[in-house]
């Protein structure tokens, strides 16, 4: 079969490997004329998404990602800790067992893009954002923005929360806009060897988010790679380059009240450092380790991202047009489960549209298996992701804010 992507994110570039790898052909359309906006750093992964991961990926490239995560921590956890620096509550990560030498752990965003863009140049069509489609028998025409059009036997929709196949394909859906308290600038504070030498060894486990009882929050994802990222492919995938990533704590943080936060588009060359003052100003009184995390902020890595999520739909009839990744189950973030869940939506969706190429199912059954999987296993983590609070770090931020609103 030949299947049309919408969306060249992490769920749509792994699920070309994976129709690759079944022996299909694919194209990806991919809106961003190139990969330069910033999406975020480390990824928590699980083996929701390390295990479609493994099975999208030729072997190499599978190796790749893994000598490329982030090293294997003492503690796997959700950890919320006080303003001094106390442990509060602790939760395991959500997802299935994750054991091994070398479990799924984090990954630098950006590094693991490189990993699926490689070896797909002629099947990616940058610059190219969907409109829409249309299905007419046996066939599907994928309608693109510039008026132009692309065939093929199946159509998937991988164009984020904002997704336009999915507009058309279940107008129902509602997206919610809204903030997380204390979440959603991002930038990166250095991690080298003196720094780490005077840091909590705490800070360097887990996913962390530090809180205070007026609704101030730090949240803190370490990120120190298995392999110096830019040496690795060399002995494992040679025809790929990966850019050079210093090891860093992925950083959002609160700031303090009256703080303006103005759209990306709107930033200048200072926006930046006010907000880094504004985020000191909110930790006022903090452990000395938290603010100098924050002090240490780049401001060139800051920015600030949008959130939503989508009301999970009802079941609905399957066609030869089918959703993965934020296209189908856009989430808030916090419970780290949103990429994960889009790379497991790749793996399960290759494999199905694989036993239709083996003869071993018809087409559309295979594609209502997929849906159907896919609902069990995302709606209950979407609504659980609706309640961050109450679900992260056994819920000591649910507590913390019931009592400053006391």
């Amino acid at each position: 079969m030949h299947v049309l992507i919408a969306g060249g994110g992490l769920s749509g570039l792994c699920l070309a490997h994976g129709l690759r790898k079944a022996g299909h052909t694919c194209e990806v359309f991919e809106r961003d004329p190139d990969f330069s906006r910033k999406t975020g750093y480390m990824l928590h992964m699980n083996p929701y998404g390390g295990e479609g991961l493994r099975a999208c990926l030729p072997d190499d490239l599978y190796e790749l990602y893994l000598e490329t995560s982030r090293r294997t921590p003492e503690r796997r956890q959700s950890i919320v800790l006080d303003d001094q620096l106390n442990e509060l509550s602790t939760q395991p990560h959500l997802g299935p067992p994750n054991e091994g030498p070398r479990p799924h752990t984090g990954v630098h965003r950006r590094t693991l893009r490189q990993i699926l863009l490689a070896r797909l140049d002629d099947s990616l069509h940058l610059g190219q954002a969907a409109a829409g489609y249309e299905e007419i028998g046996d066939r599907v025409w994928l309608k693109l923005a510039d008026g132009s059009t692309a065939e093929g036997d199946v159509l998937v929709g991988a164009d984020g929360i904002r997704s336009a196949i999915r507009a058309q394909r279940l107008p129902q859906v509602e997206i919610v806009d809204t903030g997380i308290d204390g979440i959603g600038i991002f930038g990166r504070s250095p991690l080298t060897p003196e720094i780490v030498a005077e840091l909590p060894s705490l800070l360097l486990q887990g996913v962390i988010i530090v809180a205070d009882r007026q609704g101030h929050r730090l949240l803190l994802g370490p990120f120190q790679p298995r392999q110096a990222i830019a040496d690795a492919p060399a002995a494992i995938a040679p025809d790929v380059t990966l850019e050079p990533v210093g090891d860093y704590i992925m950083v959002s943080c609160s700031v303090a009240a009256g703080t303006t936060i103005p759209p990306n588009r709107e930033w200048t060359a200072e926006t930046p450092l006010m907000l880094r003052d504004a985020m000191l100003r909110a930790l006022e009184g903090w452990h000395p380790a938290a603010r100098g995390i924050v002090e240490r902020l780049d401001p060139e890595s800051m920015f600030s991202i949008p959130f939503g999520f989508l009301m999970p739909p009802d079941p609905w009839e399957s066609s030869r047009v089918t959703l993965i990744g934020d296209a189908a189950h856009a989430m808030l973030p916090t419970l780290g489960m949103g990429a994960n869940l889009s790379l497991r939506d790749a793996g399960l969706l290759s494999e199905r549209l694989g036993a239709v190429g083996r003869g071993e199912q018809e087409l559309i059954a295979a594609i209502a298996g997929y849906e159907a999987d896919m609902r069990e296993v995302v709606y209950p983590i979407m609504r659980m992701a609706m309640e961050h609070d109450k679900n992260f770090g056994g819920g000591a931020l649910e507590q913390m804010r019931e009592g400053a609103e006391a």
